[in-house]
Order: structure tokens, then C-alpha cells, then sequence
């Protein structure tokens, strides 16, 4: 019975302790921590950030401890809000971990309320970063009040940043994998190492289009796509530009556009070479020059005459042909051509017909009129 009775008393004194055990495990930490961004690519920055919650016993001082791996992340600065008056926190920033001991202003007479983000520590993933995880320890310990008394505050934990696979490095190729024409065939036939092609095309295109592709994300660039006047050559370049900038080369096309056919320039209207029948145009001025020779040759002398002639002229009027304004002179033959344009006698003729008739009144008058000679 004795033991027995041992037993119980060791048991309700152990009982306060047992039930204090769960009340300290549940307490809510005082400090907590997170991280803006799960992951980050090569050079990017990342924040360790540094939470306070609101408590009754404020902290008036604490020692702050960050270890990182120096082979993935570098440390840059430390950001505080305005609760962090300025000069109560230090920081040795060139030893890892990083130690940061902060201490309230005492000339306020109580310790600032601390709530939300208060510190911010800052790395940047290196350039040689290897991918993957990398772990971030963050540990608070040594905080106490305005009193000086030593808080029961002791918190540490390790967060996790992924960092990214690199992107593939651009690259230094400059080449087309494609060229082709919408109109004709490249001569010779496209290879990304021909710089030289040639192509025909009719005298009726006025224009050339290329589908052009760059290789290794190159770009291309195309320098016209208007042709010179027909019978004539024109240099159309591609120029392609590598994924990086660093090269560049050039494809030429030299397009050959066809001459215009002599039926469309239309007909030549130069004199007939030596041995060629006139015809057309220069066929009816020839015509007319004869029918003019033998007009002028067959002009009566006598008033009587004229008068005839031009009545027969009248009636055979309607049925002239007219020409052109300004007919061929064919300075190759010997005769002197004589034209009519328009239905019009030329003026010279006018003229001499004008003469004969005076010539014939001043005859009819001598005849007709007695003169007296002088005594």
C-alpha cells in the first residue's frame, strides 16, 4: 500500500508539468518567415523576409542569423521598414550566416510595436548558379523586452528556392534555311551555303516576293522587291542576322526581266530601209504625194479652166482621205513631194493661181479699154 501511495503523489506532481508542456508547444511564434518567390531564373533577386506578429511583451532587441550557399545565391542588401528606426539594426554582412543584432531606441521610453514584413535580406541567384534547390536558414534567438528580461523566443527554419534550368545561349549561326520566289526558279536550286542565285522572269512583272527563313532563330531581311524597266537586271539581297546579333550574311538574286516584245513598244516610225515596201501610214502619205504631182502638173492656165477645176474638186471632196497632222517627210527620194492636209490646196499654189487670174483681168482690161497714144 505504500509503494501504491508513492506512485499517486508522483503523479499529481508531474500533472502541472504535463499540462504545461502542450500550452507552451501550441504558443504562436513570435517571428516567422517566408520567401517572395518560390522560384528564381539566373540574376534574379530573391527576399528573405522576416515577419513579427503582435504580441503583449514587444521585443526591444533580438540577434537575427541567415545562412545561405555562397555557390548559388549572393547577399546584396537589407531593406527595413519604418518600424526599424534607423541605426538600431547592424548588420556583418560578409560573414555566412549573415548576423544582424538589433536594439530599440531607448530614448522613447518603451520598445516599438513590431507587425508584418519588418526586414527584408536580399540575395541574387549567380550566374553560374547550378539548378535546383537551394535552402535559406533563417534563426532568431537572444530577443528580450524593454526590461532587458530574455523572451522565450527561439525560432529557426530552413526555406527553399528552386532555381531555374538556364536558357539555351542564342546562337551565332547567320544562315537561311529557305529561299524561294513566288514568281520563277532560283538558278541554281537554293543551298543555305549558295550566296549567288539568278532569276528570269517576263517582261510583265514589275515585282518579285521571297519566302525567306532564318536558321537558328536568325532574322531576315529583304532589301526590295520592285524591278527596273524591262531588259534590265535587278540585285534583290537577303540579309540574315544571327540569333545574337554577332553575324551577318548576305544572299543575292540577280532578277533578269525579260525585253518587251517589239509588238508591244508598238510600230517604228522612221523611213523604210532600201528594199522595203512602205505600208500603212507612210503607203497613203506616198499615194498622196503622187496624186498631189499630178494634180499641180494638170492645174489649168485660163480662168475658165479654174473655175472648172475647182467645182470638180468640190465634188470629189467627201471622198479624200484624211491623214495625220503632221505627215512623214521622206527626205530619201529624189522628187520633191507635194501634200495635201486636210482637203487644202496648198498655199503656194493659191498663190500662182491667184497671179494667173490677175494676169488674165489685166489682159481682158488692156483689150477692152482703148488707150490713146501720146501725141
Amino acid at each position: 500500500m505504500k509503494k501504491r501511495d508513492l506512485r499517486v503523489f508522483l503523479l499529481l506532481l508531474l500533472f502541472p508539468v504535463i499540462l504545461r508542456i502542450p500550452a507552451h508547444a501550441a504558443t504562436v511564434p513570435y517571428f516567422t518567415y517566408s520567401v517572395d518567390k518560390p522560384s528564381a531564373a539566373r540574376g534574379e533577386l530573391v527576399k528573405l523576409q522576416i515577419n513579427a506578429g503582435q504580441v503583449p511583451d514587444t521585443a526591444a532587441g533580438f540577434r537575427m542569423r541567415v545562412g545561405y550557399h555562397a555557390a548559388a545565391l549572393s547577399f546584396v542588401r537589407t531593406e527595413t521598414s519604418s518600424q526599424i528606426k534607423s541605426g538600431t539594426m547592424v548588420t556583418n554582412s560578409v560573414s555566412n550566416p549573415i548576423c544582424s543584432v538589433y536594439v530599440c531606441n531607448v530614448d522613447q521610453g518603451t520598445a516599438p510595436q513590431l507587425s508584418g514584413n519588418i526586414i527584408s535580406f536580399v540575395f541574387q541567384v549567380r550566374d553560374g548558379a547550378p539548378s535546383g534547390d537551394t535552402v535559406i536558414n533563417a534563426h532568431i534567438d537572444e530577443v528580450c523586452n524593454y526590461e532587458a528580461k530574455q523572451l522565450d523566443v527561439d525560432i529557426e527554419e530552413n526555406l527553399t528556392v528552386s532555381i531555374e534550368p538556364p536558357e539555351e545561349e542564342p546562337s551565332d549561326e547567320a544562315a537561311l534555311s529557305r529561299l524561294a520566289p513566288y514568281n520563277g526558279e532560283l538558278v541554281p536550286e537554293f543551298s543555305p551555303d549558295v550566296y549567288q542565285y539568278r532569276l528570269s522572269v517576263d517582261y510583265t512583272v514589275e515585282s518579285v516576293e521571297f519566302y525567306a527563313r532564318a536558321e537558328e532563330g536568325g532574322t531576315v531581311k529583304i532589301n526590295r522587291k520592285s524591278l527596273f524597266k524591262p531588259g534590265t537586271d535587278t540585285p534583290i539581297v537577303a540579309t540574315v542576322t544571327s540569333a545574337d546579333k554577332a553575324n551577318q550574311v548576305q544572299y543575292v538574286v540577280l532578277v533578269s526581266r525579260a525585253e518587251r516584245p517589239v509588238a508591244a513598244a508598238g510600230l517604228s516610225s522612221g523611213p523604210p530601209r532600201s528594199g522595203e515596201k512602205a505600208s500603212g501610214p507612210e503607203k497613203t502619205n506616198s499615194n498622196q504625194a503622187k496624186l498631189s504631182e499630178k494634180r499641180t502638173a494638170e492645174m489649168p492656165a485660163r480662168e475658165d479652166d479654174f473655175s472648172a477645176a475647182t467645182e470638180a474638186e468640190n465634188q470629189a471632196q467627201p471622198q479624200t482621205v484624211q491623214t495625220a497632222a503632221q505627215p512623214y517627210a521622206n527626205t530619201g527620194y529624189g522628187g520633191r513631194n507635194i501634200y495635201i492636209i486636210g482637203n487644202q490646196m496648198p498655199v503656194y499654189v493659191n498663190g500662182m493661181l491667184t497671179a494667173a487670174l490677175c494676169l488674165m483681168l489685166g489682159i481682158a482690161l488692156s483689150l477692152y479699154l482703148k488707150i490713146k497714144p501720146r501725141q
